[in-house]
């Protein structure tokens, strides 16, 4: 397993689609389309999506769950 990059990020937001949350839930609706983050160009003052906190929570939770699980177990001798 990699550490966080890019990939690591657009599988969260393809699973978080596919299973349990809106595109409301996860992007910043903005005029031109939906963004994971608000541009630095655009005026992103309001936007604050609340639920998105414990979406990436939950998703960052098992991400290191399952990076340190091979460690804790080797250390568990």
């Amino acid at each position: 397993m990699s550490l966080w990059n890019n990939e690591t990020e657009i599988q969260f937001f393809n699973e978080a689609l596919r299973n349990f949350a809106s595109p409301e839930q996860i992007f910043y609706n903005l005029n031109s389309g939906y963004f994971a983050y608000v541009p630095k160009s655009l005026d992103g003052e309001g936007q604050t999506l609340q639920s998105r906190n414990s979406l990436i929570g939950q998703f960052t939770e098992k991400w290191t769950k399952d990076l340190f699980s091979p460690i804790a177990r080797q250390l568990k001798v």
